[in-house]
């Protein structure tokens, strides 16, 4: 009996809510977030004319931001503010049975005003109409954006007014408020109604409306709020500065700004917000910092004691002055000028070689010192090649300097000599001359040895570690320790799998400390120096994008995320490997936002090959139902990591319904050197058949995948990636090729860094001595094998893969009549970094996927109406 009422209940629900018209739908919100009303005063000498003869009105009042809604989303129970001595808290409340919330009233002498708020669900890009309807004034807002004002209140019944606006909802959740002012003087009911038309092809099963804030990943999440770009602690430990960012929509300028703060309770103690200073640093033996401040072009260097207030000014007024860097005695200051060089924008100009088409090439850099007690500048370096410092000594008489030039006709096409200058007389001496294969090195806290970073075939090979004939990839990052003594080096992290990310050998418990890429994981491991030991310190985190120490206390801070959950940064103590949160930013931002699960799905290929990958789910996953999947790799020389943001953030396809299969083929760093090794002249000989091998397996193991709406998608190589594959095969439904490489040899001589890249990834090929590899895998060259709806995307500004290598590709496919479109955004290099551009580029893959694995193309059209040209 009580399910017959509860069924009968719903029914009158539906009939009176969702009202059928032709061709179209009509959805009531039947809910609603409600507060209780407030009075308003009138400001004095209200009905005094003003200097444009306009006395102070009603609609006055309702136009102006009594409160600020900015970031903020309603729920129940939730305080909205406390006005005039009444607390103003969030309730839930049904409409009647014509649709309409009624807001509470009291008895006053003056206007009230009131809020209300509803959540709609869009379950895909849908264009609609919304009407707000009431006998009295209001204002509505839809995520945050004013979209209608009704200024009049009428005074005979049966009257009601109505606001309309035409919207285009993107997928996800999207906040209605509306702001309700009733006067004092009118007698009509204080109520409010709102429905959204829904015409053909959408129906009402698009829509949904709720109270509730939960949400999924959208751009937003990902592009607005408060961001992290940096933080270090100072020498003891005792405070930390960190660097904050802000993007200030519409625009695409965004605020930035460093704060001093006290490690043990987060404490502001100084704020440099809206003071425009850069390059802060923390000085090696005292808690004091250091920063610059640049006007008209010249930068003026200056100390800080932030305990006294003690504010001096070191250096003043230099031109181009570039970095500096404190002695560990902080007696002096070794900084950076450039020199400019002659300008590339001339009418006429001889390239100097390849590097020289990058318009930074003719300038160069010299080292200075500066003593703080005398004041006295001196200069080190001059010559025709840049000098670059790598680090001070730890008893800081000595530095250790670099220098780098184009060596043409040997790769990897530069060579590097590494010198140490002593303070004291100014002897130079060299530790190598013209060695193709450089590092970065930094001194051991003892001063006796270096720790420098790598390619395998650095140091004479020294931390090579593959099979006998087989080419290394010297993007597979290693470690080494270098004897200043006799030159001998240990390559301690030859027989260790992970490729390094970043090294410090830190002072207080002479351990070194790598964060690594591993897998597509980044850790942490120590290496014990004494034992010759590598240890993971596990910390229980998916993903380390850094590390800073303290140079003086076993104290770190680390910046890490889970594969789904933002990044947060710990304070990490290096004794007990125990971590504390010091700053979760992003929390706020995605407190309201659900996640599916991500799980790990390894296959073997056929050549026997282990490759891993992993699996995003939809928040609401149901195994009973089918979901169309995207196919993502970078299937180049670094695994597609962890991370839970990025340019192709998963956990957001994800959330819009798709289950994201990414992989990691053979090639990639961080699995160890023969593995990573296996990129070098491949260009997708074996990888690209991991690929589709593991696609139709995942499709195979998971029967609620659909295997007839399945994309893929890659991004510069893994943009080459995507062209290439749809030239082996028609197995998938549609794919994007950001970047893409189209013909290798093109690629390789007009990228800026095509032929640097190319002499690691096409070791020994070139276009005159292998045609198999240059052509052969060149997608280009096979474009009438493309059948599959392709989108290329590229910025029209890109110098690492130029723009013609997805113009020359959608040339060829139009000409052979196939399905392709081509997307150029302006002024955009590799990577889309604008925010308005970021937003749009972003929308453009989006509506691509619907358009073609769910079968709705009205969000690519609306962004794309077909013209008559």
């Amino acid at each position: 009996m009580k399910k017959s009422i509860l069924f009968f209940t719903a029914v009158l629900w539906i009939i009176s809510h969702v009202f059928a018209g032709e061709d179209s739908n009509k959805i009531v919100i039947s809910k609603w977030l409600k507060t209780a009303s407030y009075e308003l005063d009138f400001p004095v000498f209200y009905d005094f004319e003003n200097t444009k003869g306009k006395t102070f009105e009603l609609t006055d009042l309702l136009e102006f931001d009594h409160l600020r809604f900015e970031d903020y989303f309603p729920q129940e129970g939730k305080l909205l503010s406390n006005v005039n001595g009444k607390t103003l808290t969030w309730t839930s409340d049904f409409t009647d049975g014509n649709g309409y919330v009624f807001i509470d009233e009291e008895e006053t002498g003056n206007p009230r005003v009131a809020y209300i708020a509803a959540y709609i669900w869009a379950d895909r890009w849908i264009n609609t109409t919304l009407e707000i309807k009431s006998p009295h004034m209001l204002r509505a807002w839809l995520n945050g954006e004013l979209i209608g004002t009704k200024r009049s209140t009428e005074k005979e019944e049966g009257t009601v007014g109505r606001v309309s606006k035409d919207l285009k909802l993107e997928r996800g959740k999207h906040l209605l408020l509306i702001k309700t002012l009733k006067p004092a003087e009118a007698t009509l009911d204080w109520k409010v109604m709102a429905n959204l038309e829904i015409k053909d092809p959408w129906s009402i099963s698009d829509i949904d409306i709720s109270v509730s804030p939960a949400n999924r990943k959208n751009i937003n999440h990902i592009l607005d709020g408060f961001k992290i770009s940096g933080i270090q602690p100072s020498h003891d430990g005792k405070y930390y500065s960190v660097n904050f960012s802000r993007a200030l929509p519409p625009s695409d300028q965004s605020e930035r700004w460093s704060e001093i703060r006290r490690t043990e309770d987060r404490k502001v103690i100084h704020s440099f917000r809206h003071s425009q200073i850069s390059r802060l640093q923390w000085l090696p033996n005292s808690n004091r910092i250091s920063y610059t401040h640049s006007r008209g072009g010249k930068t003026t260097l200056y100390l800080h004691d932030f305990e006294n207030g003690q504010i001096t000014e070191l250096i003043n007024d230099l031109d181009n002055f570039r970095s500096y860097n404190w002695s560990p005695n902080e007696e002096f200051i070794i900084y950076t000028i450039r020199e400019e060089g002659s300008s590339i924008d001339t009418d006429i100009r001889r390239v100097l070689g390849m590097q020289d088409r990058q318009s930074h090439f003719r300038h160069r850099s010299f080292i200075y010192h500066y003593d703080i007690q005398s004041g006295k500048h001196q200069r080190l370096t001059y010559g025709n090649l840049t000098t670059s410092l790598q680090d001070i000594s730890p008893d800081s008489k000595r530095i250790l300097l670099s220098q780098s030039f184009p060596y043409y006709t040997q790769r990897p096409y530069s060579k590097q000599n590494m010198y140490i200058l002593s303070l004291d007389d100014m002897t130079l001496d060299a530790l190598w001359l013209d060695e193709l294969r450089g590092v970065s090195a930094r001194f051991s806290p003892d001063g006796n040895y270096l720790l420098a970073t790598g390619g395998p075939s650095a140091f004479n090979e020294a931390g090579l570690n593959v099979p006998e004939g087989t080419i290394p990839n010297n993007y597979d990052t290693q470690a080494f320790i270098y004897n200043l003594r006799d030159g001998t080096v240990n390559a301690f992290t030859r027989d260790f799998d992970p490729s390094i990310a970043s090294v410090y050998w830190h002072k207080p418990d002479n351990v070194i400390y790598m964060v690594t890429v591993d897998e597509d994981f980044r850790r942490i491991y120590r290496y014990d120096v004494r034992r010759d030991r590598i240890s993971p310190v596990d910390l229980g985190v998916d993903y380390i994008s850094s590390a800073s120490f303290a140079d003086n206390a076993r104290t770190a801070i680390i910046r890490a995320s889970q594969t789904n959950a933002p990044s947060k940064h710990y304070l990490l103590n290096l004794r007990n490997m125990r971590t504390i949160i010091l700053e979760d930013t992003e929390a706020e931002i995605y407190r309201h936002v659900e996640f599916g699960e991500v799980k790990n799905w390894d296959f073997t290929a056929s050549t026997g090959v282990e490759v891993k990958g992993r699996v995003y789910y939809p928040p609401d996953f149901d195994a009973d139902n089918t979901y169309p999947v995207i196919v993502y790799y970078y299937a180049g020389t670094t695994p597609v990591g962890r991370t839970f943001g990025g340019r192709y953030p998963f956990n957001l396809w994800a959330g819009s319904g798709y289950i994201v299969y990414v992989l990691q083929p053979s090639g990639a760093t961080g699995f160890g050197q023969e593995f990573s090794a296996a990129h070098v002249n491949n260009w997708g000989v074996t990888v690209a058949d991991e690929i589709i091998e593991g696609a139709q397996k995942f499709l195979q193991a998971h029967p609620y995948t659909n295997p007839e709406r399945v994309g893929c998608a890659g991004a510069s190589y893994g943009g080459f990636m995507t062209m290439l594959l749809m030239t082996r095969t028609d197995m998938f439904t549609a794919a994007i090729s950001h970047a893409g490489i189209s013909s290798i040899a093109s690629y390789w001589g007009e990228g800026y860094w095509g032929y640097a890249y190319s002499s690691e990834a096409s070791a020994g090929s070139y276009p005159w001595n292998n045609h198999e590899l240059y052509v052969g895998q060149s997608p280009l060259f096979h474009a009438d094998q493309i059948n599959t709806p392709l989108l290329l995307v590229t910025g029209d500004s890109d110098t690492n893969v130029p723009p013609g290598e997805s113009i020359q590709l959608y040339t060829a496919l139009k000409i052979l009549g196939r399905p392709v479109e081509l997307i150029k955004v302006k002024d955009q290099d590799h990577h889309i970094l604008a925010y308005s551009k970021r937003k749009l580029w972003h929308n453009v893959i989006m509506a691509w996927w619907d358009k073609y694995l769910k079968d709705q193309g009205e969000w690519w059209e609306d962004q794309f109406p077909e013209k008559n040209y």
